[in-house]
């Protein structure tokens, strides 16, 4: 079968060979549980899935063992009225139930909806009243808490509890009842709806964003960001599993090349990670920056995890400062890509030192297949050095098909033929993307746009710096002004001899107008539920601050 892990030129040179020989071979009857679990099931008796929980037990799943309770979970939500084009959410943190509630509405056509379990009742409410969410699955521990938030959701048939012990309503009595063999209603097609994520939220009120199956075969990027899979990788996140990060780069992505997934449910605490990747042999995964910076406060790393065995990690959802990228090479002994992407599309830019160097400061270059400019507000493509909206060409077949119920949104995200994902950055003449920053993140100063990324790349490299976040703030001598909000290690204690050195450092990299002029240290940044410094959380505080002084 002809599948994701067909769209990759394995035998490229560099990336624009691989740009330049691409072609897309999608079919008409794709199929995303074909592609993950079918395809594999030669050697159903190896392993896909590793699950470690939060006292370290450990459970091993295999293909066959997988795709069979797939089938009797798919067979009995069919017996609760889960019918194709309806939806399935999940509120389930990494667990093997999470990843077979999602192939279970894959295999009857239904969609599939994660919720975050980071999200309070009436979050999740929204979201389940927002797109008429047909079943509800989660833990027993929420099951009293979300009784109430239940009620008057007309169009919710069943709460699943997993882990809950009624065999009607919990997830392995049902599961019990559901025959191991599957009958699909029709062949499925690469044209199906079979995803609902939640944006983030970032810059707004969160929308629904709908993908069809040809998005995932699309997702060719992680092949390339994770210098190409190989036999013995095993993949490893924290990224939770109920965003673009987490589920699409992390399971979806990652099963139709045949590499095992390493989960766990334990929170995410730097020193149980390391062990545990250690312990399992993991290889290869996505690190957010958030995760990256967590990990670096870790002292010696590259001395006491001598068994590491990460030979490329890959991080994105924010800058990733070349320090960073420095700091995982020296202590992790790993490759660190960079990639880029969003909810609306995925893996559209990122490095592949597999096939050629980058610059430490480049998101990278446009995945071979994917058609990404910068443009101006019009849509028309900019020149080398000029900095406009990065944009996705509307053929792409990465691209979301819409909004849930929202057809006006949608439109308004193109200009032309162009997708605007609603970041800046420029080119190079080598054609590396760089990111200046979300457009209601640049600060305008002086006369000068500025992104906030350059400025924390520099002063993260300053030592004694954990990690950072810069705003602009009202200044009615240049426009805005520059502030930084710092994050030390833990060993380190804010000072003026710190501050002194951290503004020195930023003149002398970049220019006298970039530096902060005010620094506030910081015990944490608010973050977005998927680890995104929340920049406009910040602005909002030092203009209320500021607004109270006056």
């Amino acid at each position: 079968m002809i599948g994701l892990r067909d769209q990759s030129v394995r035998d490229a040179i560099d990336l624009n060979d691989a740009r330049a020989r691409h072609r897309w071979n999608i079919p008409h009857d794709y199929s995303v549980v074909a592609d993950c679990l079918l395809r594999h099931q030669e050697r159903a008796d190896d392993p896909c899935l590793i699950f470690e929980d939060e006292q370290e037990r450990v459970q091993r799943w295999s293909w066959g063992q997988m795709l069979e309770a797939v089938n009797r979970f798919a067979n009995a939500l069919r017996a609760l009225g889960v019918r194709r084009g309806d939806i399935v959410a999940i509120y389930l943190p990494q667990r093997p139930e999470n990843a077979i509630a999602h192939f279970a509405a894959y295999r009857l056509g239904a969609l599939s909806l994660p919720i975050s379990k980071l999200f309070a009742p009436d979050a999740v409410r929204y979201r389940l009243s927002h797109v008429k969410a047909k079943v509800f699955v989660a833990e027993a521990e929420v099951a009293e808490r979300f009784a109430d938030v239940l009620k008057g959701l007309p169009d919710l048939a069943a709460f699943v509890v997993v882990d809950g012990e009624d065999p009607r309503t919990s997830f392995d009595g049902l599961m019990a009842k559901g025959s191991s063999s599957f009958a699909a209603d029709r062949p499925p097609m690469s044209e199906d709806p079979f995803l609902l994520m939640f944006t983030s939220g970032t810059t707004g009120d969160p929308k629904a964003v709908v993908h069809h199956a040809r998005a995932l075969i699309a997702h060719n990027g992680g092949d390339y960001i994770l210098n190409f899979f190989r036999p013995g990788d095993l993949y490893f996140s924290s990224a939770d599993w109920a965003w673009v990060g987490g589920l699409a780069d992390g399971l979806l992505a990652i099963w139709p090349f045949g590499v095992p997934i390493l989960a766990s449910n334990a929170r995410f605490d730097p020193e149980r990670t390391l062990r545990m990747v250690e312990r399992h042999s993991a290889t290869c995964g996505l690190y957010a920056p958030t995760a990256l910076k967590r990990l670096r406060e870790l002292p010696e790393v590259r001395e006491r995890f001598r068994d590491l065995r990460l030979r490329c990690v890959f991080s994105g959802g924010e800058s990733v400062s070349p320090e960073l990228r420095r700091w995982a090479q020296e202590e992790l002994g790993s490759e660190l890509n960079v990639g880029y992407g969003q909810t609306e599309a995925n893996y559209l830019i990122g490095t592949c030192r597999a096939l050629e160097p980058a610059p430490a400061e480049a998101l990278g270059k446009a995945i071979p297949g994917h058609d990404v400019r910068i443009v101006d507000e019009d849509g028309v493509p900019l020149p080398v050095g000029a900095t406009g909206n990065i944009a996705l060409h509307k053929s792409d077949p990465v691209l979301m098909a819409g909004y849930f119920n929202n057809p006006q949104a949608f439109a308004e995200r193109f200009a032309g033929d162009w997708y605007l994902t609603g970041d800046t950055g420029w080119a190079d003449e080598q054609g590396y993307l760089y990111f200046k920053g979300r457009i209601d993140d640049v600060i305008k100063t002086s006369g000068y746009r500025v992104g906030p990324g350059e400025i924390e790349a520099a002063i993260i490299a300053v030592p004694g710096v954990s990690s950072c976040a810069v705003i602009g703030v009202p200044d009615d001598r240049v426009g805005e002004s520059i502030k930084a909000f710092i994050k030390v290690m833990p060993d380190i204690l804010p000072s003026p001899d710190l501050t002194a050195r951290i503004q020195e450092h930023v003149r002398s990299v970049l220019a006298v107008h970039e530096y902060p002029r005010e620094i506030e240290y910081v015990d944490e940044m608010p973050t977005t539920v998927t680890g995104k410094i929340r920049r406009r959380d910040l602005r909002e505080m030092e203009i209320k601050r500021r607004a109270d002084r006056a």
